[in-house]
């Protein structure tokens, strides 16, 4: 590739990328299906590669192409950084932007909705369950434009996105609200004398890290039931003599049917973390809904109060 670059077939390319579709590419970028494929004709021969496959289910990027996306994003966006008026006006604001992350997030975010549309009518968000089996394509989902941001694990992120640390998460054991445990404390030998509903995100699976800690202390639980979700876990806890380990934050927004003690045993904290792709790393309109979910998820915070405390709630 030398010479002179086209703009508009950079961002041609871009929009394959994140469409991974020839018409709807095209719809995006306010043009026709032929004027699309020739210009991804032009692209193939500038950067002498197939670029995007097709396929039965769309176009599959190449390795070159999934290479150049980043890059090419960054580059774009920077000039739309330029090119762009500094001011941003939320009420004017129009977009999609699709958001990553597991139930428990999505519930504690879900009262946040009617302020956004109060501030910002014209932006819609949509949510994406995100689990231990597509975090790790986090990155490859953002430069692709399947999704936007993730919430998740601290740990679970590779170096190269940009990432804004949101909360340390603790757990405690939720029952529902009128358990017959009276106990002002729980206590190991009861916790383990329990029968337990545990929450993965896969689903049918029987042990997880409190399985671990309890095998370490040569004990072990009764898990009864698996679930893939917090909100399925808790109706079943509210027919039943059950119990879970449960988020702090999604349990005390729970605090109609569920009642929770502090865990017995000491179950590490888990850093939650935002984090995004260069690709919108720039866009003042996904710059702004980031700091408005930092802004809810630390108000949630600030009203849950202490995690730890002993006594029942």
């Amino acid at each position: 590739m030398a010479g002179r670059v086209d703009l508009n077939l950079l961002l041609t390319l871009e929009t394959l990328l994140n469409e991974l579709n020839v018409t709807k590419a095209a719809v995006k970028l306010n043009s026709s299906q032929p004027a699309v494929s020739a210009q991804l004709v032009r692209l193939r021969r500038m950067f002498d590669d197939p670029l995007l496959i097709p396929g039965a289910r769309g176009m599959t990027p190449t390795p070159r192409a999934l290479e150049l996306a980043p890059r090419l994003s960054e580059l774009l966006d920077g000039f739309r950084a330029i090119v762009q008026p500094d001011h941003f006006d939320p009420k004017t604001a129009q977009g999609s932007i699709l958001i990553g992350t597991n139930d428990a997030t999505q519930c504690r975010l879900a009262r946040w909705f009617g302020n956004l549309a109060n501030m910002a009518p014209g932006v819609r968000i949509g949510f994406v369950n995100a689990n231990r089996s597509t975090v790790p394509d986090v990155e490859q989902h953002m430069a692709s434009g399947q999704v936007d941001l993730v919430i998740a694990r601290r740990s679970a992120f590779p170096d190269r996105l940009h990432v804004r640390p949101l909360h340390d998460e603790t757990f405690v054991c939720a029952m529902r609200w009128d358990h017959p445990y009276r106990k002002k404390q729980l206590t190991l030998k009861d916790f383990v004398a329990m029968r337990h509903v545990i929450v993965l995100p896969l689903g049918g699976e029987f042990d997880d890290v409190t399985d671990e800690i309890l095998e370490g202390m040569g004990l072990s639980r009764q898990t009864v039931v698996s679930v893939p979700s917090f909100l399925v876990a808790e109706r079943v806890l509210r027919g039943t003599d059950f119990v879970s380990v449960f988020p702090t934050s999604l349990a005390r927004g729970m605090m109609s049917t569920l009642k929770s003690y502090a865990l017995p045993y000491t179950l590490p904290k888990f850093e939650f973390a935002m984090a995004w792709h260069v690709r919108t790393h720039l866009s003042p309109l996904h710059r702004w809904v980031r700091d408005q979910i930092a802004e809810a998820l630390m108000d949630g915070r600030e009203e849950d109060g202490d995690p730890m405390s002993q006594v029942a709630w």
